[in-house]
């Protein structure tokens, strides 16, 4: 597994990615069918590409995509309200996974939220997943709640993690009783 050196911004249609980088760069129309394909092979109830083109025409969401070496190698993307973004998807092919492309994706997104006035971002990840669970902590993400039975195909709980969690002490309770 050869990890890329460096990550590369790029934008517009048409924008070359080096050989062995990540390039990130906004998701466009024409990024819609490998994206679905990518979805549908990790996902029991994967997005349709439909949800994809519906979601990119709208104001309120944002999509980044990564590529390397000529290949979509994942996607990620928030919905946004207010100054609050809810992460709807983060997703690496599986031959891409273990080089840091998850994490680069996030910390783009999360860093052109926050330029944008986003103030906290939220997500959903299944329990059992403590490699996106360690990604996210990384990120600064505390878990803030459980989903019960929320994903399906298994089912299984889903915690619910924030950033920007104020120190108040308020959540703390909360998360003894669900934890």
């Amino acid at each position: 597994m050869t990890m890329p050196k460096e990550t590369v911004y790029t934008s517009g249609p048409g924008a070359e990615c080096p050989e062995n980088k990540i390039c990130i760069s906004l998701m466009r129309r024409e990024d819609i069918p490998a994206v679905a394909l990518i979805e549908k092979d990790n996902y029991a109830l994967p997005w349709s590409a439909q949800a994809f083109c519906d979601a990119l025409e709208r104001e309120n969401y944002l999509f980044l995509k990564a590529e390397m070496d000529g290949a979509l190698a994942g996607y990620c993307g928030y919905l946004r309200s207010f100054e609050i973004a809810e992460i709807t998807n983060v997703t690496v092919r599986k031959e891409y996974r273990r080089r840091g492309i998850g994490e680069k994706m996030l910390r783009a997104l999360m860093k052109m939220g926050r330029a944008d006035g986003i103030e906290r971002f939220t997500l959903e990840v299944r329990r059992s997943n403590e490699h996106a669970i360690r990604l996210y902590q990384n990120l600064g993400f505390v878990q803030e709640g459980v989903r019960r039975g929320y994903y399906e195909s298994p089912r299984e709980d889903a915690l619910i993690l924030w950033t920007g969690v104020p120190e108040t002490g308020q959540g703390d309770e909360k998360r003894k009783e669900e934890g």
